[in-house]
Protein backbone atom coordinates (compact mmCIF):
# COMPACT_ATOMS: atom_id res chain seq x y z
CA UNK A 1 0.00 0.00 0.00
CA UNK A 2 1.09 3.48 -0.54
CA UNK A 3 1.71 6.39 0.81
CA UNK A 4 -0.14 8.81 1.68
CA UNK A 5 -3.70 7.12 2.25
CA UNK A 6 -6.30 9.16 1.68
CA UNK A 7 -9.31 7.44 3.90
CA UNK A 8 -12.98 8.55 2.99
CA UNK A 9 -16.25 7.02 2.69
CA UNK A 10 -20.25 7.59 3.28
CA UNK A 11 -20.50 9.13 -0.12
CA UNK A 12 -23.82 7.26 -0.61
CA UNK A 13 -24.13 7.16 -4.34
CA UNK A 14 -27.14 7.01 -5.75
CA UNK A 15 -28.10 4.16 -8.21
CA UNK A 16 -30.73 7.13 -9.22
CA UNK A 17 -30.12 10.01 -11.22
CA UNK A 18 -30.44 13.14 -9.33
CA UNK A 19 -28.76 16.85 -8.99
CA UNK A 20 -27.65 15.69 -5.55
CA UNK A 21 -25.51 13.01 -7.18
CA UNK A 22 -23.51 14.46 -10.00
CA UNK A 23 -22.76 17.19 -7.13
CA UNK A 24 -21.08 14.45 -5.01
CA UNK A 25 -19.35 13.39 -8.23
CA UNK A 26 -17.97 16.28 -8.65
CA UNK A 27 -17.00 17.01 -5.17
CA UNK A 28 -14.81 13.80 -5.62
CA UNK A 29 -13.94 15.17 -8.50
CA UNK A 30 -12.26 18.15 -6.89
CA UNK A 31 -10.77 15.87 -4.33
CA UNK A 32 -8.81 14.04 -6.55
CA UNK A 33 -7.83 17.03 -8.19
CA UNK A 34 -6.34 17.98 -5.51
CA UNK A 35 -4.26 15.01 -4.52
CA UNK A 36 -3.14 14.00 -8.55
CA UNK A 37 0.43 15.08 -8.12
CA UNK A 38 1.19 12.93 -5.52
CA UNK A 39 0.98 9.54 -5.56
CA UNK A 40 -0.84 7.20 -2.83
CA UNK A 41 -3.77 5.39 -1.92
CA UNK A 42 -7.24 6.12 -1.22
CA UNK A 43 -8.94 3.59 1.40
CA UNK A 44 -12.83 3.62 1.07
CA UNK A 45 -14.37 2.98 3.94
CA UNK A 46 -18.04 1.57 3.09
CA UNK A 47 -21.40 2.70 1.69
CA UNK A 48 -19.59 4.52 -1.23
CA UNK A 49 -23.18 3.45 -2.77
CA UNK A 50 -26.18 4.05 -1.41
CA UNK A 51 -27.50 0.61 -2.78
CA UNK A 52 -24.67 -1.34 -4.70
CA UNK A 53 -25.54 -5.10 -5.11
CA UNK A 54 -23.58 -6.81 -8.05
CA UNK A 55 -25.35 -9.82 -9.51
CA UNK A 56 -23.13 -12.31 -11.77
CA UNK A 57 -24.36 -11.51 -15.03
CA UNK A 58 -26.33 -8.63 -16.41
CA UNK A 59 -25.85 -6.08 -13.69
CA UNK A 60 -27.92 -2.56 -14.14
CA UNK A 61 -25.62 0.15 -15.60
CA UNK A 62 -26.12 2.45 -12.80
CA UNK A 63 -22.74 3.70 -11.67
CA UNK A 64 -21.31 4.65 -14.81
CA UNK A 65 -19.74 7.65 -14.34
CA UNK A 66 -18.70 6.75 -10.49
CA UNK A 67 -17.00 3.82 -12.08
CA UNK A 68 -15.14 6.18 -14.55
CA UNK A 69 -14.22 8.06 -11.67
CA UNK A 70 -12.46 4.99 -9.65
CA UNK A 71 -10.80 4.44 -13.61
CA UNK A 72 -9.55 7.97 -13.52
CA UNK A 73 -7.65 7.45 -10.42
CA UNK A 74 -5.95 4.09 -10.82
CA UNK A 75 -4.61 5.83 -14.26
CA UNK A 76 -2.89 8.22 -11.89
CA UNK A 77 -1.22 5.91 -10.40
CA UNK A 78 -3.42 5.82 -6.86
CA UNK A 79 -4.20 2.53 -5.57
CA UNK A 80 -7.71 2.22 -4.25
CA UNK A 81 -8.67 -0.24 -1.38
CA UNK A 82 -12.30 -0.59 0.01
CA UNK A 83 -14.17 -1.95 2.49
CA UNK A 84 -17.89 -3.17 2.47
CA UNK A 85 -20.28 -0.49 4.68
CA UNK A 86 -23.70 -1.92 5.56
CA UNK A 87 -25.37 -0.44 1.93
CA UNK A 88 -22.70 -1.73 -0.48
CA UNK A 89 -21.71 -5.35 1.28
CA UNK A 90 -23.18 -7.56 -1.88
CA UNK A 91 -20.00 -6.59 -3.83
CA UNK A 92 -18.88 -8.87 -7.05
CA UNK A 93 -15.89 -9.02 -9.46
CA UNK A 94 -16.91 -6.34 -11.43
CA UNK A 95 -16.22 -3.61 -8.50
CA UNK A 96 -13.58 -5.66 -7.61
CA UNK A 97 -11.43 -5.38 -10.96
CA UNK A 98 -11.71 -1.47 -10.12
CA UNK A 99 -9.70 -1.72 -7.12
CA UNK A 100 -6.49 -3.14 -6.13
CA UNK A 101 -8.11 -4.90 -2.81
CA UNK A 102 -11.25 -5.21 -1.46
CA UNK A 103 -12.53 -6.16 2.12
CA UNK A 104 -15.63 -7.67 3.20
CA UNK A 105 -14.22 -7.19 6.89
CA UNK A 106 -12.40 -4.53 9.39
CA UNK A 107 -8.45 -4.81 8.68
CA UNK A 108 -5.53 -3.78 10.44
CA UNK A 109 -2.96 -1.91 8.47
CA UNK A 110 0.83 -1.84 9.38
CA UNK A 111 2.82 0.70 7.63
CA UNK A 112 4.46 3.67 8.34
CA UNK A 113 5.08 4.16 11.57
CA UNK A 114 1.36 3.38 12.93
CA UNK A 115 -1.00 0.68 13.29
CA UNK A 116 -4.02 1.77 11.98
CA UNK A 117 -7.60 0.01 12.59
CA UNK A 118 -10.05 0.52 9.84
CA UNK A 119 -13.85 -0.55 9.77
CA UNK A 120 -16.93 1.07 8.54
CA UNK A 121 -18.38 0.99 12.12
CA UNK A 122 -22.00 -0.60 11.83
CA UNK A 123 -22.82 -3.45 14.29
CA UNK A 124 -20.44 -2.03 17.14
CA UNK A 125 -22.81 -0.01 19.08
CA UNK A 126 -24.09 -2.91 22.03
CA UNK A 127 -27.47 -1.93 22.12
CA UNK A 128 -28.16 -2.20 18.73
CA UNK A 129 -29.02 -6.38 18.86
CA UNK A 130 -31.60 -5.85 16.54
CA UNK A 131 -29.31 -4.68 13.82
CA UNK A 132 -26.85 -7.40 14.56
CA UNK A 133 -29.33 -10.01 13.75
CA UNK A 134 -30.53 -8.37 10.88
CA UNK A 135 -26.39 -7.93 9.60
CA UNK A 136 -25.68 -11.64 9.82
CA UNK A 137 -28.89 -11.85 8.32
CA UNK A 138 -28.54 -9.55 4.97
CA UNK A 139 -24.55 -10.98 4.64
CA UNK A 140 -25.50 -14.66 4.45
CA UNK A 141 -25.37 -16.52 1.54
CA UNK A 142 -28.67 -17.19 1.66
CA UNK A 143 -29.83 -14.01 1.45
CA UNK A 144 -27.84 -12.74 -1.46
CA UNK A 145 -29.27 -16.06 -3.46
CA UNK A 146 -33.01 -15.27 -2.90
CA UNK A 147 -32.27 -11.43 -3.49
CA UNK A 148 -31.27 -12.02 -6.40
CA UNK A 149 -33.89 -13.98 -7.58
CA UNK A 150 -36.25 -10.81 -7.29
CA UNK A 151 -36.78 -8.50 -10.24
CA UNK A 152 -33.94 -6.15 -10.58
CA UNK A 153 -36.55 -3.12 -11.18
CA UNK A 154 -38.45 -4.70 -7.72
CA UNK A 155 -35.03 -5.22 -6.13
CA UNK A 156 -34.18 -1.28 -6.50
CA UNK A 157 -37.61 -0.04 -5.15
CA UNK A 158 -37.16 -1.98 -2.03
CA UNK A 159 -33.99 -0.74 -1.61
CA UNK A 160 -34.72 2.59 -2.48
CA UNK A 161 -37.93 2.74 0.06
CA UNK A 162 -35.20 1.09 3.06
CA UNK A 163 -32.56 3.98 2.05
CA UNK A 164 -35.62 6.19 2.09
CA UNK A 165 -37.16 5.80 5.71
CA UNK A 166 -33.26 5.19 7.16
CA UNK A 167 -32.57 8.86 6.11
CA UNK A 168 -32.94 10.55 9.41
CA UNK A 169 -31.70 7.57 11.56
CA UNK A 170 -27.80 9.25 12.34
CA UNK A 171 -29.84 12.45 13.81
CA UNK A 172 -29.78 12.47 17.20
CA UNK A 173 -30.05 14.05 20.69
CA UNK A 174 -26.86 15.17 22.18
CA UNK A 175 -27.17 12.74 25.32
CA UNK A 176 -27.77 9.43 22.48
CA UNK A 177 -24.21 10.82 21.01
CA UNK A 178 -22.34 11.16 24.25
CA UNK A 179 -23.34 7.63 24.73
CA UNK A 180 -22.13 6.37 21.06
CA UNK A 181 -19.17 8.40 21.90
CA UNK A 182 -18.02 6.48 24.87
CA UNK A 183 -19.09 2.80 23.40
CA UNK A 184 -16.26 3.62 20.45
CA UNK A 185 -14.26 4.75 22.62
CA UNK A 186 -14.67 1.72 24.63
CA UNK A 187 -14.73 -0.34 20.98
CA UNK A 188 -11.23 1.76 20.02
CA UNK A 189 -9.42 1.00 23.68
CA UNK A 190 -9.86 -2.45 23.12
CA UNK A 191 -7.81 -1.78 19.44
CA UNK A 192 -5.48 0.08 20.96
CA UNK A 193 -4.94 -2.73 23.76
CA UNK A 194 -4.62 -4.98 21.07
CA UNK A 195 -1.48 -2.86 19.50
CA UNK A 196 -3.02 -0.65 17.27
CA UNK A 197 -2.39 2.92 17.21
CA UNK A 198 -5.42 4.64 15.62
CA UNK A 199 -8.86 3.44 15.18
CA UNK A 200 -10.89 4.77 12.19
CA UNK A 201 -14.30 4.47 10.84
CA UNK A 202 -17.01 6.24 9.54
CA UNK A 203 -21.05 5.80 9.53
CA UNK A 204 -22.12 7.84 12.11
CA UNK A 205 -22.36 10.61 9.71
CA UNK A 206 -20.25 13.21 11.82
CA UNK A 207 -16.84 13.93 12.96
CA UNK A 208 -15.53 12.64 16.15
CA UNK A 209 -11.32 12.79 16.84
CA UNK A 210 -10.57 11.31 20.31
CA UNK A 211 -7.07 11.01 21.70
CA UNK A 212 -5.80 9.59 24.68
CA UNK A 213 -2.14 8.60 25.34
CA UNK A 214 -1.14 8.93 22.04
CA UNK A 215 -3.72 6.60 20.09
CA UNK A 216 -6.33 8.31 18.52
CA UNK A 217 -10.12 7.36 17.50
CA UNK A 218 -11.29 8.85 14.04
CA UNK A 219 -15.10 8.71 13.15
CA UNK A 220 -15.40 10.90 9.75
CA UNK A 221 -18.24 12.40 8.76
CA UNK A 222 -19.78 12.04 5.23
CA UNK A 223 -18.73 12.84 1.87
CA UNK A 224 -22.03 15.09 0.77
CA UNK A 225 -22.69 17.58 -1.65
CA UNK A 226 -21.14 20.22 0.25
CA UNK A 227 -18.26 18.49 1.92
CA UNK A 228 -15.81 16.07 1.25
CA UNK A 229 -14.62 15.06 4.54
CA UNK A 230 -11.61 12.56 4.45
CA UNK A 231 -8.05 11.95 6.69
CA UNK A 232 -4.53 11.76 5.39
CA UNK A 233 -1.93 9.25 6.70
CA UNK A 234 1.47 10.13 6.18
CA UNK A 235 3.04 7.37 7.78
CA UNK A 236 3.84 8.97 10.72
CA UNK A 237 0.51 11.14 12.04
CA UNK A 238 -3.22 10.73 10.69
CA UNK A 239 -5.11 13.96 10.09
CA UNK A 240 -8.78 14.75 9.25
CA UNK A 241 -9.39 17.48 6.80
CA UNK A 242 -12.23 18.59 4.75
CA UNK A 243 -12.86 19.86 1.11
Amino acid sequence: MQLPIYFFGDNHFSPVSSPSNEKKIKKMKEFLDSIEYNSGSVFIMGDFFDYYFEYKKNNPNYFEEVFLVLKQIRDKGIEIYFIAGNHDYWIGSQFRSLTNQTFLTDQTLSIGQKKIYVTHGDGILSWDRGYRILKLILRSRIFRFFYSLLPKKLALNIAKKISYERKDSHIVNQEKLDNIHAELINYAKSKWNQGCDIVIMGHYHHSFNFIDNEKQLIILDDCSEEDFNYAKYDGESISVKRL
